[in-house]
């Protein structure tokens, strides 16, 4: 089972089925896309780039893929797929769903191990981001492009997880069947508030709810659940890792990070909200 994608050129379908090369898809219009030796399929045009290598960059791609195989995070994955779980209970098919803005990919895997039958994708700006994701599995559809336009076609999903990534509403809008779901992680209050008292004089609170008041009126807040826990980071690689995949790798200054670099263990608590919001 797969989704089915649409031409990122003239938005036309795009089957699953491979074009005379024998190696990518094509639309009715003949525009094709080759599918790179590692899976995926580079869905993102060069003209609708805006920079040169968009999103994640290798380092923070490895730095990721890293700390989340250590399980640090598998609370936060657990409850994703439990609240996946109950929304699925009301549907008499296999889930559609897709990971818009997957990073490297920890959770799309996870979330196909739980719902084995369910079409996954996961899709990205970053292309090191997508490769890595390759390396995690072969079954999940893995597509490089942007939130802006994604290449699937109207009303092909049940699910779109947000992890920590942009939403666009009047694309999901557009990609979700009726009464389709959106699931989106973000910061709590509290988030990381041990790795950001040793880089900060001062500690501000995580805004909260700001994404309620950017829900367009067709979509509706179901549920908000809290998603904490702590962590002992237990070597200066791990404190190190978490911070590149953070805002904060791209503020801190020298001697900020000069503190982190210094520690070898670190208490961290992680706390985030997961909105589960609905398409009216």
């Amino acid at each position: 089972m797969s989704i089915t994608l649409r031409c990122p050129v003239c938005h036309e379908p795009l089957p699953q089925s491979l074009h005379a090369s024998g190696s990518g898809l094509s639309c009715s219009q003949n525009h094709q896309f080759d599918r790179a030796k590692q899976g995926y399929f580079n869905l993102l045009p060069g003209h609708k780039k805006r920079s040169k290598n968009p999103g994640d960059d290798k380092t923070m791609v490895q730095a990721r893929t890293r700390f989340l195989d250590k399980a640090y995070y598998q609370p936060v994955a657990d409850s994703l797929a439990d609240t996946l779980n109950k929304l699925s209970e009301s549907l008499k098919h296999p889930l559609s769903i897709l990971d818009a803005g997957c990073g490297e990919g920890y959770y799309t895997e996870r979330l196909q191990q739980a719902f084995p039958e369910a079409a996954v994708a996961g899709m990205d700006i970053s292309k090191p981001a997508i490769l890595a994701c390759c390396k995690r599995s072969k079954t999940i559809q893995w597509l490089v492009a942007s939130v802006n336009d994604v290449p699937v076609k109207d009303q092909e999903l049940d699910v779109i997880i947000s992890v920590f990534s942009r939403c666009d509403w009047p694309e999901f809008n557009r990609l979700l069947k009726p009464s389709g779901h959106v699931l989106v992680l973000a910061p709590g209050e509290q988030h990381l508030l041990g790795l950001r008292q040793v880089i900060y004089e001062t500690v501000r609170p995580y805004p909260v709810d700001k994404l309620l008041e950017q829900l367009p009126e067709n979509f509706s807040l179901n549920e908000t659940r809290s998603v904490q826990g702590e962590m002992q980071l237990k070597s200066n690689e791990d404190i190190m890792d978490l911070l590149a995949m953070t805002p904060h790798y791209w503020h801190v200054k020298p001697s900020q990070k000069e503190k982190l670099a210094s520690l070898n263990t670190l208490k961290c608590s992680f706390d985030m909200k997961l909105y589960v919001i609905r398409r009216a």
